[in-house]
């Protein structure tokens, strides 16, 4: 009868019984030991059910957890694998008793108790959630473990209207768990507003995107604020900021342009951008001679976010050196101003020309065509200062010191401009941006060899555009800002690694990204060996939830931030069935199903089925725009729906990495580079068999084997010499 029990119970999931599993069932229910073949047995279950978990068939993967736990293993980790493919079947009321379960085969594990009383928070079941994560707080031995359950203990009290108890929990949380800190931050300020306290909530909200500002609810939730403290300029700015994650947030906009209506002044004047008053450098003779050897490349400036160009209506111009204004379709010089001296270039929209005057207001040149501005000296740089443009959402409207030439082209809404310069006179720029500031000089030059090698591939495959551009200064390429970001190691390594490329021994182009959060898409790990195995649901769970292992070579620096490795977002459902309102008629959302993984644990897609229709995302891309646009920073996640009766109300989301995961690590190669190790090292590491053509890595030193010490005899007792006394004499 038993036997008839699990046999049923295992099929009620989908899985077809071996007869070698059904030996060993028999076995364990019978209480004896499973037969020699049942750890195979249990080996091949795990690995398959861990098969259909990465490809989103979780009922599968459900059945094999199953057959484990029925063999009657007293361990809990069983229990907490059945209980998360049962949470992604949007089954958490079924999954409570596998956390109870798992709790009581291991009393001490704080993560389990985590997980257990978030099971109880997406039911609403408040007050056992609040047990549970007094529990693992009680049990926690890391820090990380401790933080998320007050972190945990802070949502329930809140979500239980305990809005005294819950802010205690929350700053508890805060202090001691860095990657909880966004979170738990936001959520203050959410329970400031509620309590009618604005002032208080600012600070919160501010404290929370200085931990990551990459969170956009946080920014609306700032604007609020400010709003309700009537602080019209400061709400204009946190719109600005909620406009350069999503740019399709129309509420946000109009209330932006209601708010441009009463304010005395041009809000723009007022965020916080570089301004510089004059150019001031020059290019030391030989350094600048070499650097214009490398082959011209042409950078789309002031593109947004999705890599358009933006259209300029104003912006005013001085040059280090003399600032040459030639004519491009008569091939000649028109004027010329004098070093310092200022330039006003302007579009009329009456009749669509181009203006530029002096700092009187006389009007120097008027034109319907291109033309471009050149400095008399190449070794001195142009300077761009009060841009204007018709949309500044997603950009930063800061001054530019740019070297080489700057070109204006016309367009029926102002002008798009262009800067020309020398490659490597570019990779300073972008070199400097790609790596943290006071990075070590190995990880500047594995970068400067990363981006001249995709940079030549772009001079070579640029499809035509009315502009010539090869590629643009925002991230949807290679952001570029000009001088300003230069840095001093960032100039020495495109010098030190000039010509330099990598060539892939499978061809293509090397690709880099900020963080991999543990490994790349390739499978290649941020760490030395021995490498982590991802083995089931639980091992990528425990990756998440808790700080990146001691043994990342990005834990090697303090240069990286934390939100790179680790973060954690609070997303309101209904916010996600708004934004999918265009695209489908979703109604409340009733799950959110992630449809596979690959082997490394990251999304391939998801799945939003509502009341009335479902609708199917897939890449970074989409599941970002539809979950939090600007605020998802990598596909590398794990999420736990919260319930409100039959609909998800919020989604918890754990997330690791920051970008696509394809190539090379930022944080990894600073982490390396920190450590010691080359750039060339580094580029293998995660290219295996890439080539550097022309480098030839220095000799590893020698090192000398110590020659054995000569062997030292022992010491042994000897009589001291005999005191010869010479013969005695006979007397005669």
């Amino acid at each position: 009868m038993k036997l008839l029990l699990v046999l049923l119970s295992t099929a009620a999931f989908g899985a077809e019984l071996t007869p070698s599993q059904r030996a060993a069932a028999r076995a364990a229910l019978e209480g004896n030991v499973p037969p020699p073949s049942g750890a195979a047995e249990v080996r091949e279950s795990l690995r398959g059910a861990f098969n259909d978990f990465l490809r989103g068939n979780y009922e599968s993967a459900a059945a094999g957890f199953k057959y484990v736990v029925t063999l009657g293993a007293q361990d809990a980790a069983p229990e907490a694998e059945l209980a998360l493919m049962l949470r992604d079947q949007g089954r958490p009321d079924d999954a409570a008793a596998h956390w109870l379960k798992a709790t009581l085969l291991a009393p001490t594990d704080s993560f389990y108790w985590n997980q257990r009383g978030w099971n109880y928070l997406s039911l609403g079941r408040f007050r056992e959630a609040k047990d549970s994560f007094n529990k693992s707080a009680e049990a926690a031995t890391r820090s990380d473990d401790k933080g998320e359950a007050l972190a945990g203990l802070g949502f329930a009290e809140s979500m239980d209207g305990n809005d005294k108890a819950a802010a205690k929990a929350l700053r508890g949380s805060a202090e001691i768990d860095p990657y909880a800190r966004a979170a738990t931050n936001a959520e203050l300020a959410r329970l400031e507003r509620r309590s009618r306290r604005p002032a208080s909530a600012i600070g919160f909200a501010r404290a929370s995107l200085e931990a990551d500002g990459a969170q956009v609810d946080v920014a609306r939730e700032l604007a609020s604020a400010f709003e309700k403290t009537s602080e019209g300029l400061a709400e204009w700015q946190a719109l600005k900021l909620v406009l350069d994650m999503d740019p399709l947030d129309q509420a946000a906009r109009k209330r932006q342009a209601a708010l441009e209506k009463w304010l005395p002044r041009s809000p723009a004047e007022s965020l916080p951008v570089v301004r510089l008053g004059r150019p001031v450098f020059r290019e030391d003779e030989d350094a600048a001679e070499r650097d214009e050897e490398s082959p011209p490349i042409r950078v789309g400036m002031f593109a947004a976010p999705d890599g358009s160009l933006r259209h300029l209506t104003r912006f005013f111009v001085m040059g280090s050196s003399g600032t040459v204004l030639f004519d491009t379709k008569l091939d000649e010089s028109v004027s010329e101003a004098a070093a310092y001296q200022q330039w006003e270039v302007s579009y009329r929209p009456d009749n669509r020309v181009i203006e530029i005057k002096d700092t009187r207001g006389r009007i120097v040149y008027v034109t319907k065509q291109r033309f471009q501005l050149r400095p008399s000296d190449s070794r001195f740089t142009t300077l761009l200062k009060n841009v204007e443009m018709t949309d500044i959402a997603g950009m930063d409207i800061g001054d530019r010191e740019l070297r080489g030439v700057v070109e204006i082209i016309p367009t029926p809404d102002g002008f798009h401009i262009v800067n020309e310069l020398p490659l490597d006179r570019y990779l300073f720029s972008v070199v400097g941006m790609a790596i943290p500031p006071d990075s070590p000089l190995e990880a500047y030059k594995t970068m400067a060899v990363l981006a001249r090698t995709e940079m030549l591939e772009a001079l070579r495959t640029a499809r035509p555009n009315p502009e010539g551009t090869q590629t643009c200064d925002s991230k949807a390429c290679y952001p570029y800002n000009g001088l300003f970001k230069e840095r001093e190691n960032s100039a020495k390594a495109v010098r030190a690694t000039r010509g330099f490329v990598v060539r892939l021994a499978e061809g293509g182009i090397p690709e880099h990204h900020s963080s991999c959060g543990w490994s790349t898409k390739a499978g290649v790990q941020d760490r030395q060996v021995p490498n982590l195995t991802l083995r089931s649901p639980l091992d990528l769970e425990k990756l998440l939830h808790r700080g990146p292992d001691e043994g990342f070579y990005h834990q090697a620096t303090a240069l990286i931030p934390e939100s790179w490795n680790r973060w954690f977002r609070v997303i309101d459902a209904e916010d996600v069935r708004k934004r999918m309102e265009s695209h489908k008629d979703l109604g409340p959302l009733k799950r959110v199903v992630v449809l596979g993984r690959d082997a490394g644990g990251r999304v391939k897609g998801l799945k939003l089925e509502g009341s009335r229709g479902e609708l199917e995302l897939t890449g970074l891309e989409e599941i970002q725009r539809a979950l939090s646009p600007g605020s998802l920073r990598s596909d590398f996640f794990v999420l736990t729906p919260l319930y409100d009766g039959h609909k998800v109300s919020k989604l918890l989301i754990w997330g690791g990495g920051f970008g696509h995961g394809n190539g090379v690590c930022v944080a990894g190669t600073v982490g390396q580079a920190a450590l010691g190790r080359r750039f060339d090292q580094i580029l293998r590491h995660y290219y295996e068999k890439s080539a550097i053509p022309g480098f030839t890595p220095p000799p590893e030193p020698v090192v000398e084997t110590p020659k054995p010490a000569p062997t030292q005899r022992s010491p042994f007792m000897q009589r001291p010499p005999r005191k010869r006394h010479p013969p005695a004499r006979l007397k005669k």
